[in-house]
């Protein structure tokens, strides 16, 4: 099924374009740890290694759910033996890429099997936001005179319709999408036969590798949607190319500020509406080149304030770690 996954294709094709752009941009800018001058405020501008408990501190507490430092195993088993705990609640390495381990705890149990069968050094727990729409907004700026938003969809999560006919767990079983973890969701719901109709969230975590969907929303991006994130990004310093992950009730929410960051993703961050159906391998080419041009205009004009790019030894060991998370990220 993965193979037969369009997105899987234009992951693998995103990967590999911004590879052969990489080694073209690190003999243009004669370093190889260029990319580093897009988020001054992020280590590596969020392209490697960077990590969530240094990131949530740099934005505004009104736009974020409730939301710890970094904790070890310990740590949360201390808190949840004192009910310091509120469930539900999410738990999500604090090293992390493309939403590897994140969790939604509905219960204390579910948080005890999480950390039993996860060997992460430190966690960020956070509030479960009980709003119905989340969405990825690609905010990119140089300065006053250059800013927008290059990518904005709404992320679905993984749904089954009920036919009056067959349980839930048989339906688990004839879902499509190639990345859901059929095993896992059943864990999470007991079988039964669901009415004709009867729709079921399988799980409410936006991550394309966990079998939700993203569906493009470019033709909603105006003014107002950009005067709506410089509410949040205003009160930012040096965070200048990044995607949010927010949720929130509509668009129009949006459009007046009124939104949750649940993740901030910097210099790595994809334009995720490649990953919307209607959008071709052809287009997805093109969208990619777009993406790199906007990422080094920010990174010029952080340059020409006088950044200084950070050593090569420096890039290679924060490579070493993030390959070693993605190595390990299924334990």
């Amino acid at each position: 099924m993965k193979w037969a996954d369009a997105g899987f294709w234009k992951s693998l094709l995103f990967y590999r374009q911004s590879v052969l752009y990489y080694w073209l941009l690190s003999v243009w800018y004669r370093s190889f740890t260029w990319y580093g001058a897009a988020n001054p405020a992020i280590a590596h501008a969020g392209m490697l290694n960077e990590q969530k408990s240094t990131i949530y501190p740099l934005l505004p507490a009104d736009y974020l759910p409730a939301t710890s430092g970094a904790l070890s195993k310990a740590q949360i088993l201390e808190k949840l033996a004192s009910d310091q705990l509120a469930f539900p609640l999410v738990i999500k390495p604090n090293i992390g890429l493309k939403g590897i381990a994140v969790k939604v705890c509905h219960h204390k149990e579910a948080l005890i099997s999480y950390l039993n069968l996860n060997g992460r050094d430190l966690y960020i727990l956070q509030e479960y936001l009980d709003l119905p729409r989340e969405f990825s907004v690609l905010f990119y700026r140089a300065g006053n005179q250059y800013m927008g938003i290059s990518s904005f969809i709404e992320k679905k999560y993984p749904t089954v319709r009920g036919d009056g006919h067959r349980t839930l767990h048989q339906l688990i079983d004839s879902h499509k999408h190639a990345y859901l973890n059929k095993a896992a969701v059943k864990n999470l719901h007991p079988d039964r036969l669901l009415a004709a109709g009867e729709n079921v969230f399988l799980h409410t975590i936006g991550n394309y590798a966990q079998g939700s969907t993203f569906h493009s929303l470019q033709h909603e991006i105006d003014g107002a949607l950009l005067e709506g994130v410089l509410k949040c990004m205003d009160r930012i310093k040096d965070i200048d190319f990044c995607r949010l992950d927010i949720k929130a009730q509509d668009v129009d929410a949006i459009r007046q500020g009124e939104f949750k960051i649940i993740e901030v993703n910097g210099g790595k961050s994809e334009p995720l509406h490649i990953y919307d159906k209607s959008i071709s391998i052809w287009e997805a080419l093109g969208i990619i080149h777009k993406h790199w041009k906007l990422y080094t205009m920010v990174v010029d004009y952080h340059l020409a304030k006088g950044f200084r790019m950070m050593s090569t030894a420096e890039g290679v060991k924060a490579l070493r770690h993030i390959k070693q998370v993605v190595k390990n990220k299924d334990k």
